[in-house]
C-alpha cells in the first residue's frame, strides 16, 4: 500500500484518546447540530435509504443528519466521551441511530458492524475529517475495514485535509492531524478494491471561523 505523503501536527498519536475524550466531554450538547457541507453533498448523491457507517463520528452531527432522513446509521468513534454524547443527543432529538466506541484497528469491529452481504441495501462508509486524524498505519486498517464491510456497488465517501493545507491557519491547532496526498490515498483505495467516481479539492469545503481548510472530497465505489 502506498504511503500517504503527510506530516503531523500538535498532539502526538499516542495522546489522542485522552485528548479527544476531554475535547468532547467539554462540548456535549442536546441542541440539534447543523450537518457539515459534506454530509449534505453525500446525501444528495444517494438514491434511496441506505445503511450508513460513519467512522470518526465526533459530536454526531452528520450521523444524526443521515438518520433524520431515513438512513440506517451507525456512528463509530474512538472517544468514549464522543459516543456517550452522540447517544444522549440522539435520544434527546428522538432520532434512531446507533453509536459504537471502537478504535479503527479493533479486530472485533467488523463483526460488530456486520460484514459484507449481511445487510440489505447499499452501504455507505462515510468519513469526514477522519482520514487526516489517523496515522499511516491506521489508514491501512481503515481500508481493510472498508473492504471487509462492503460489497460491489457500495460507496466510500471521504473528505480530508490535503498536503496543500499544511501551512494554513488552524483554529483547532491542538488536534493531531496528517496532511494527506490525494494521489496516494486514491492509489490505496484502488488497491483496496475501490474506484474513484467523484473527486474534487480546494478551499471552501469546510470553512470554520478563519480556518478555510484545503480539502479533498472524494466518492469511491466498491468494484
Amino acid at each position: 500500500m502506498t504511503a500517504s505523503h503527510s506530516s503531523t501536527a500538535a498532539a502526538a498519536p499516542g495522546d489522542r484518546t485522552g485528548y479527544w475524550d476531554d475535547y468532547y466531554a467539554s462540548r456535549s450538547s442536546v441542541a440539534r447540530p447543523l450537518p457539515s457541507q459534506f454530509a449534505t453533498f453525500v446525501a444528495g448523491e444517494l438514491t434511496g435509504p441506505c445503511r450508513v457507517v460513519e467512522l470518526g463520528c465526533g459530536n454526531g452531527r452528520d450521523s444524526i443528519f443521515f438518520a433524520s432522513y431515513g438512513h440506517d446509521v451507525t456512528g463509530v468513534d474512538g472517544s468514549e466521551s464522543a459516543v456517550k454524547g452522540c447517544q444522549t443527543l440522539a435520544e434527546a432529538l428522538g432520532v434512531e441511530a446507533r453509536f459504537l466506541h471502537s478504535s479503527i484497528d479493533d479486530p472485533e469491529l467488523p463483526g460488530r458492524l456486520g460484514r459484507a452481504g449481511e445487510h440489505d441495501g447499499q452501504l455507505v462508509i462515510y468519513a469526514r475529517f477522519f482520514v487526516h486524524a489517523i496515522t499511516d498505519e491506521e489508514e491501512k486498517d481503515f481500508f481493510a475495514l472498508a473492504t471487509q464491510l462492503t460489497s460491489p456497488g457500495d460507496v466510500l465517501a471521504v473528505e480530508y485535509r490535503t498536503v496543500r493545507d499544511q501551512s494554513g491557519a488552524k483554529v483547532t491547532d491542538a488536534h493531531y492531524r496528517r496532511f494527506v496526498a490525494p494521489s496516494s490515498f486514491q492509489a490505496n483505495a484502488l488497491a483496496s478494491g475501490f474506484e474513484v467516481t467523484y473527486a474534487a479539492e480546494g478551499f471552501g469545503f469546510a470553512k470554520y471561523k478563519q480556518d478555510d481548510a484545503y480539502c479533498a472530497r472524494e466518492l469511491f465505489t466498491r468494484r
